[in-house]
């Protein structure tokens, strides 16, 4: 039996890997599954460092077990003195990856990058 090294078992600050031993299911594992489940929105907000990352991640994980499709996005980790185009591409480059369709989704962009966004003026 492998026993887990520190480095497994916990991460300060930092997310957990889904399967990370010191991860501890809550209620909260089962209602944003049971929401995901039934594709309706919701938020997840608590203080930082209260592990929404994780359980983020640990979700995402047991959705796509399920057959689903699950893409997990830190938007503070986006472009943040970046141009509005800047940030949608960096988003879209993010969500490509995640879907193995990066190429596909920077084409797109691309021939269409002359699309207005929407942004107020």
């Amino acid at each position: 039996m492998h026993e887990p090294t520190t480095a497994e078992f916990y991460v300060a600050g930092a997310t957990l890997r889904p399967d990370a031993p010191s991860y501890i299911r809550g209620q909260a594992d089962d209602d944003l599954y049971d929401v995901r489940s039934r594709r309706d929105f919701c938020y997840v907000l608590a203080s930082r460092q209260m592990g929404k990352s994780s359980l983020m991640a640990r979700v995402a994980q047991r959705l796509r077990g399920d057959g689903a499709t699950a893409v997990l996005l830190d938007l503070t980790a986006i472009g943040q003195n970046a141009t509005v185009d800047q940030w949608y591409d960096d988003l879209l480059v993010r969500v490509g990856e995640q879907l193995d369709f990066a190429n596909e989704l920077e084409a797109f962009y691309s021939a269409h990058s002359g699309l207005p966004t929407g942004g107020v003026g």
